[in-house]
């Protein structure tokens, strides 16, 4: 698998996709891994190294996986943060914050689309928003708003999620 180094200008492309959550900066090296998968990496090899060693050893990635930066099958640029990627930078996150009742909450664990109440229906367009969880301190994933505005489409991996009911 290649990995590319961002430069300054591929790097500012990848935060203007973020700018409407909140994002204003990244100190960290991204990397990106295949066709969209974006990795941070803060250690102390230079692009150089990185790039030699991935020369002598097929490494598959480096760092920490933060999001994705794709093109849906509309033919339209999405980019979306991982959970790993939105406890990195979430002092950052500050915009498009969508904050789920208890119900929902227990919904969004177990994989399925959140339906939102009258309440939320409105609060936050079309798009895609940082879910945080009923208490409001932590955030709990990536979700997506659409069938206008009425339903949250959850994007939370398969080995995040609850299988049963018990715990």
């Amino acid at each position: 698998m290649k990995i590319q180094i961002l430069d300054r200008a591929k790097k500012k492309k990848f935060i203007a996709g973020l700018s409407d959550l909140g994002m204003k900066r990244i100190p960290e090296l991204l990397i990106r891994t295949g066709k969209e998968r974006m990795r941070t990496y803060s250690g102390n090899l230079s692009t150089e190294e990185i790039i030699e060693i991935w020369r002598l050893l097929p490494i598959e990635g480096v760092g920490l996986y933060v999001g994705k930066d794709m093109v849906n099958r509309s033919g339209v640029r999405e980019v979306r943060l991982s959970l790993d990627g939105m406890h990195t930078w979430k002092e950052q996150l500050t915009e498009r914050v969508f904050v789920l009742t208890e119900e929902q909450e227990k919904d969004w664990f177990f994989g399925k689309d959140v339906e939102l109440d009258e309440g939320q229906v409105g609060k936050v367009n079309d798009g895609f928003v940082s879910v945080k969880s009923a208490d409001g301190r932590d955030f709990v994933g990536m979700g997506k708003i659409g069938s206008e505005g009425k339903m949250l489409f959850g994007f939370l991996s398969k080995e995040r999620r609850r299988k049963s009911q018990t715990i």
